[in-house]
C-alpha cells in the first residue's frame, strides 16, 4: 500500500448533513452574499470543514471531488476523513447549493477500529444518471494487504450505506471515471472505468482498469504490455469523451536501482474507441515497437522513497480530454529534472498517436497535476508547487487556463507547507483533482487551514468558526483557539 495511516482520532459527536430545500432565489442571493464577502470576481473558494465540527485537527488529505452533471447544485467531495461519531460508516462531503456549504454524509463502508474512516477514496458521478460511485481501499486492512471496493449510491444524500460492486484483495490507489451513454442503443446505460495499480497482475504489470458496460458487473483489463521493474506506479488514471472515447495514462515504472532508490518510468497512454470494449480493450494505440500503450516520455526518472517539503512524490500523472474533440487529449506528469521535481504538461491533437515534443508549460518543485478541459476547449490545469526555504516554505496553488495562446493564472491558495506537523503521509495528498461540467471549472485541494486572507489572494469563504483578524481557527464556542491543520478546500472558476 502506498500510504502509512494510524487510526484517526475520534472527533465528537455525528453531525450528518441534513439541510432544508430553499427556494431558489433565496439560494443564490445567499451565495452572491458569500461570493462578494468572501471571494473575487469568477473565483469561489470555500473550507469545507463544517461549523459544526469547528474543533477538529485531522489531516484530510488527499481530497477529490464529484460534480453531478444532470443537476450541478450537487456535488461530493472526499478526503482522509474521519467519521465524526465513530462507527462503520466513512463519511463524504456533500453539497446542495454548488459547493457554497458542506455537510458530512457518512454512507462509505468502513470500519470503527481503523478509525471510521477509507484508506484511498476516489469519486464520479455519471453524466445523467445521478449515481455517485467511488472506488475505495477500505479499512481494515488484512494482514496489510489493501482491499478494494468500487461503490453506488442513486442517492448521494440519503444515509443509506453505498452498495458494493467489487470487492477483492490487493489493489492500490483506486480512481473512479464515469459516464452516462447519452444516444444509440445503449442509451442511459451507465460506463464505469476505474483505474488502479492491481498487484494481481501477471509478472509485475499491475497497470489496471476495472470497466462496467452497466454500472453494476466489472471486468478487469490489464494495461501494461510491456516488462516492468515489479510493478507499475500506483496512479492509472481513465479520461472518458461522449463520444465513447476513452482513454488511459499510467506511470509505467521500468527499472530501479536499490543504491540510489531511483526508478525510471514511461509515461504511457492508451486508447480505446468504444467504451472499453475493443478487441483488445485499450488497443487502439501501439508504439513503435508494436505493443500496446503510445509512451509520450521513456525513462522519466523519479525517486518515490524522496519528499517535496513534507509531502512524498513518486511520479503523479493525470489526463484529459477535449470534450468538444475526441482527438485532442493532455497529459501530465512529474518527474526529476536537474534534482528538481517537476511537472509537465504535454497535448496531442491525433488521438494520442503523437505528442508535442516540447512542454506546453513546465513547473518545478510541485506536485499534484490534475488536467480537465471545459465544452469552451479550454484547458485547465491545477497544480501544487513549493516555494521558499527553510521554515519559510509554503505550498502555492495554481489554477491555469488556456485556449491556445494565452494562460492565465490564478493562485487559490498560498500557505505554510511545514506546518501542522505530518502526521501521515501523505501530507496533502498524492492527487488533487479539477472537472469541468460545461464551460465552469471545479476543484479541490488540501492545504493549511489557518484563516489569513492574505494565503487566499482571491477570497476564500470559511464555514467553520474563525477569526480572520487574529488569524485563529475558533473551537464550537466561538472563542476557544483550535490548533492549524489540513482542510479540503473546493473551488469553482467560471468563465
Amino acid at each position: 500500500m502506498d500510504k502509512q495511516k494510524p487510526a484517526a482520532k475520534k472527533i465528537g459527536s455525528k453531525a450528518l448533513a441534513r439541510k432544508r430545500a430553499r427556494p431558489v432565489a433565496a439560494r443564490r442571493a445567499s451565495a452572491a452574499a458569500k461570493k462578494k464577502k468572501g471571494t473575487s470576481g469568477n473565483v469561489l473558494i470555500v473550507n469545507m470543514i463544517p461549523k459544526s465540527l469547528s474543533f477538529e485537527t485531522n489531516q484530510d488529505s488527499e481530497p477529490t471531488l464529484a460534480v453531478n452533471p444532470a443537476n450541478t447544485q450537487q456535488i461530493a467531495g472526499s478526503a482522509f476523513t474521519p467519521d465524526p461519531g465513530g462507527g462503520d460508516l466513512a463519511p463524504i462531503f456533500v453539497s446542495t447549493d454548488g459547493g457554497n456549504t458542506w455537510l458530512l454524509n457518512s454512507i462509505v463502508p468502513s470500519d470503527a477500529q481503523s478509525g471510521s474512516m477509507t484508506a484511498d477514496i476516489t469519486i464520479a458521478f455519471g453524466s445523467s444518471s445521478s449515481v455517485l460511485y467511488a472506488g475505495i481501499i477500505r479499512l481494515p486492512l488484512v494482514n496489510r494487504n489493501t482491499r478494494l471496493n468500487i461503490l453506488s449510491t442513486s442517492n448521494f444524500l440519503s444515509p443509506t450505506k453505498m452498495k458494493v460492486l467489487v470487492d477483492r484483495m490487493g489493489v492500490d490507489q483506486p480512481y473512479v471515471k464515469a459516464a452516462t451513454v447519452a444516444s444509440g442503443t445503449d442509451k442511459g446505460k451507465e460506463r464505469v472505468f476505474v483505474g488502479s495499480n492491481d498487484f494481481q497482475g501477471p509478472s509485475g504489470k499491475t497497470a489496471s482498469i476495472d470497466r462496467s458496460n452497466d454500472g453494476t458487473h466489472f471486468t478487469t483489463v490489464r494495461l501494461e504490455s510491456r516488462p516492468t521493474s515489479g510493478q507499475d506506479g500506483p496512479p492509472v488514471r481513465p479520461a472518458i469523451h461522449p463520444d465513447g472515447t476513452v482513454y488511459a495514462v499510467y506511470h509505467s515504472w521500468r527499472t530501479f536501482d536499490p543504491n540510489t532508490k531511483n526508478r525510471t518510468a514511461d509515461i504511457v497512454v492508451v486508447r480505446d474507441d468504444n467504451w472499453g470494449n475493443g478487441a483488445p480493450s485499450f488497443g487502439a494505440l501501439k508504439d513503435t515497437d508494436n505493443l500496446s500503450g503510445k509512451r509520450v516520455v521513456q525513462n522519466s526518472l523519479f525517486n518515490f522513497d524522496d519528499f517535496l517539503g513534507l509531502e512524498r512524490i513518486g511520479g503523479a500523472v493525470s489526463i484529459a480530454v477535449d470534450p468538444t474533440n475526441s482527438s485532442v487529449a493532455y497529459v501530465s506528469w512529474a518527474d526529476m529534472q536537474n534534482g528538481i521535481y517537476t511537472i509537465h504538461l504535454r497535448k496531442s491533437t491525433n488521438r494520442g498517436v503523437t505528442w508535442s515534443a516540447t512542454d506546453l508549460k513546465t513547473v518545478p518543485s510541485a506536485t499534484n497535476p490534475a488536467l480537465a478541459v471545459n465544452d469552451k476547449g479550454t484547458i485547465g490545469f491545477l497544480y501544487q508547487q513549493l516555494t521558499g526555504s527553510g521554515a519559510a516554505q509554503r505550498f502555492v496553488t495554481h489554477f491555469q487556463r488556456s485556449d491556445g495562446k494565452n494562460w492565465v493564472d490564478l493562485t487559490l491558495a498560498d500557505t505554510p507547507a511545514n506546518r501542522p506537523a505530518k502526521v501521515f503521509d501523505p501530507y496533502i495528498g498524492d492527487y488533487a483533482h479539477l472537472l469541468s461540467v460545461g464551460s465552469d471549472f471545479y476543484g479541490i485541494f488540501s492545504a493549511n487551514n489557518e484563516p489569513d486572507l492574505t494565503h487566499f489572494p482571491n477570497g476564500v469563504i470559511y464555514q467553520r468558526n474563525h477569526d480572520f483578524t487574529k488569524k485563529h481557527l475558533l473551537d464550537v464556542d466561538g472563542a476557544t483557539p483550535v490548533d492549524p491543520s489540513i482542510d479540503p478546500f473546493f473551488f469553482k472558476v467560471s468563465p
